[in-house]
């Protein structure tokens, strides 16, 4: 038997071909589930954690120039994968609803082994893990949430279930306030491996690869209504009544949700065989990991190309074969693309529905796939663990109304008896205030900020800063007037005679690091919200 089953979204193409031990059959896959917070909370790793930047000068490929400085980007941690015995899982999948976010692993070779871990991001600055679940025997490769179930796609090991002659299975777990309750259904199908599962019309669809099928089941009972043969699909998505298709060879197919009619296909280049990419609407319109082809964007009402974006020449040192498109998302009109070596691409598209480049988030490793929806962004890397972004996309404040915008460069300084004011969404890399600045919206700056010694810097909106190792400093006589949120990523140090004043009634501060202040005549006034309790 051979595993031909979607692994972690290999940067080139993966291909899935492993031998299986004949050993002992069950029923169905079995749940290992746990929610014990201080083991689960290990997991979670918050050195990283700090304010990242977006590269919006990409070499040979046209892109805005300042409007990606506008986007603000802030890794708040990464997640190192789950380990079974001596298996150590990938990140296949991410899917988020409300609250919670859920992310699906497999494991690479020959064992079939995947889990789900459940997040809830209700405090988009302090994601939880609050359950991790193992399914021994079985891979999980995509995943899909619908009223109180969460859809999962995948394969298993058929030498260890009674029955079942093909890998390719589904399944749903029920689930209660971001948990799993214990019940759960599965089918399976014909097929190597479920590389792709949605829910609509009342219905699910699911797509297997290899020598697979385009399916439609009951909800319920997960039990088959219709089937197509088609091989190597890779992916699928609904919109209103459309359900579209991705093949590896035979392009996109746009279908009827009611009566599983195809209603038009739209041609692509042939990818590699077998390898995991995905697809995604933006209303009427087709999102789409083109592998080598880079970002692709089709008009499903006719098939045309409205737009795309090639992928950049590689580096020195870097394979061809890992530059490519591996996975797509669609943020409201707001697309990101895993890349593998070339990152992770931030793009939308322009009134005349072609592709505008904003940058390349500045993130370490391989970009193998990537999800994003509301302020979260999700970035599974090549070494199988798991990045988690805040996000601020461009704001308008009506109370900051009057207030040019800042459109200068990465350092912003502040010079002697200047007397600066600005507004707007703006991702620095420096700032220095000798004198007086005024900034009202959203404000992140990733290397170094100083409030200098008789310096004033005033804040309404939101203010990140730093990252581990580096320090938010007041100086002597230097004052930090915040009204909204400060988060600091590495310490924060008030020097002799500095003052840090909150206003307003919904005021917060976060420090990763530590808080350094002056006891002798240091003040920190106002009222705020001490989010990890580090004032004391």
């Amino acid at each position: 038997m051979r595993k031909i089953a979607l692994l972690a979204f290999a940067t080139a193409a993966l291909l899935f071909g492993c031998k299986k031990d004949d050993l002992s059959k069950s029923k169905d896959p079995q749940l290992i589930i746990s929610s014990d917070a201080a083991q689960l909370s290990q997991r979670l790793q918050l050195a990283s954690a700090g304010v990242i930047g977006m590269n919006t000068n990409i070499a040979g490929i046209q892109n805005t120039g300042t409007e990606g400085s506008q986007y603000l980007m802030e890794l708040l941690g990464s997640v190192q994968a789950p380990v079974y015995g001596s298996r150590t899982l990938k990140a296949t999948h991410v899917e988020i609803d409300g609250s919670y976010a859920y992310v699906s692993y497999n494991t690479e070779g020959e064992t079939y082994l995947g889990g789900i871990d459940i997040f809830n991001i209700a405090s988009v600055s302090n994601p939880q893990l609050v359950s991790s679940v193992i399914i021994p025997d079985t891979d999980i490769n995509s995943l899909y949430f619908s009223d109180n179930r969460l859809y999962f796609a995948g394969a298993t090991d058929i030498y260890k279930l009674a029955g079942i002659t093909d890998p390719a299975m589904v399944g749903w777990i029920e689930l209660s306030g971001g948990k799993p309750t214990g019940k759960t259904k599965y089918a399976y199908l014909p097929g190597q491996v479920t590389t792709g599962i949605t829910v609509a019309n009342n219905a699910v669809f699911a797509t297997t690869g290899a020598s697979g099928y385009f399916l439609s089941l009951d909800r319920d009972s997960l039990r088959q209504i219709n089937s197509i043969a088609s091989p190597d699909l890779r992916g699928v998505a609904a919109y209103n009544d459309r359900i579209a298709v991705l093949g590896g060879n035979s392009g996109i197919g746009i279908y009827n949700a009611a009566n599983f009619s195809l209603n038009r296909t739209i041609a692509l280049t042939a990818d590699v065989p077998e390898a995991k990419r995905t697809i995604e609407f933006n209303k009427n319109f087709l999102l789409v990991a083109g592998g080598k082809e880079g970002i692709l964007y089709f008009n499903s009402d006719n098939g045309a190309k409205a737009g795309e974006i090639k992928l950049p020449a590689p580096t020195a040192g870097v394979s061809a074969d890992d530059v490519v498109t591996n996975a797509v998302s669609n943020n409201n009109g707001l697309f990101f693309a895993a890349n593998g070596a070339a990152g992770t691409y931030v793009c939308k598209a322009n009134a005349d529905n072609t592709l505008q480049l904003l940058g390349s988030i500045n993130l370490d490793g391989s970009a193998n796939y990537v999800k994003s929806k509301d302020n979260y962004l999700f970035v599974a890397s090549g070494k199988g663990g798991l990045q988690i972004v805040k996000f601020t996309p461009p704001t308008t404040n009506t109370a900051c109304n009057g207030l040019p915008a800042y459109t200068g460069g990465s350092n912003l300084n502040v010079n002697s008896n200047e007397n600066l004011r600005y507004s707007g969404s703006v991702a620095l890399q420096n700032v220095n205030v000798n004198a007086s600045l005024f900034f009202c919206g959203n404000m992140t700056v990733s290397d170094n900020l100083n409030i200098n010694s008789n310096g004033k810097m005033e804040v309404r909106g939101t203010l990140a800063a730093g990252a581990a190792g580096r320090s938010l400093n007041i100086n002597s006589n230097a004052t930090l007037k915040i009204e909204g949120d400060l988060v600091v990523y590495g310490d924060l140090r008030l020097n002799s005679g500095a003052t840090l004043e909150f206003t307003g009634t919904n005021s917060s501060v976060t420090v990763y690091g530590n808080v350094y202040i002056d006891r002798t005549n240091a003040i920190v006034k106002g009222s705020f919200t001490d989010v990890k309790n580090k004032f004391k």
